[in-house]
């Protein structure tokens, strides 16, 4: 049996909200889905914790760190209508 953590935040009405999610895995068993023991929604990240379960503050520090450390992925831009790529042919009779 082992215990695994996940951790998201998301904004609702202007409000940003972390999610912290407890849960037991058991890998020693191949068809057994991981089980959510705790779950905990607050807009203060250690309220959160509290609710889920989530009392280790090296684990804490650990979602938090992975929450605020989390990258965006970069978007790139493509432009669907180049004005300079039209070519024109010239027909000559």
């Amino acid at each position: 049996m082992e215990t695994f953590y996940k951790a998201y935040t998301k904004t609702e009405q202007n409000k940003l909200y972390y999610f912290v999610k407890r849960y037991l895995s058991f890998p020693e068993y191949k068809d057994v889905e991981d089980i959510l023991e705790g779950y905990g929604m607050h807009t203060d990240f250690d309220k959160a914790c509290n609710i889920a379960g989530i009392n280790n503050p090296a684990i804490r520090k650990q979602l938090l760190d992975s929450i605020h450390g989390a990258v965006m992925p970069q978007a790139k831009v493509i432009d669907l209508n180049p004005a300079d790529t039209v070519l024109t042919k010239k027909i000559v009779r």
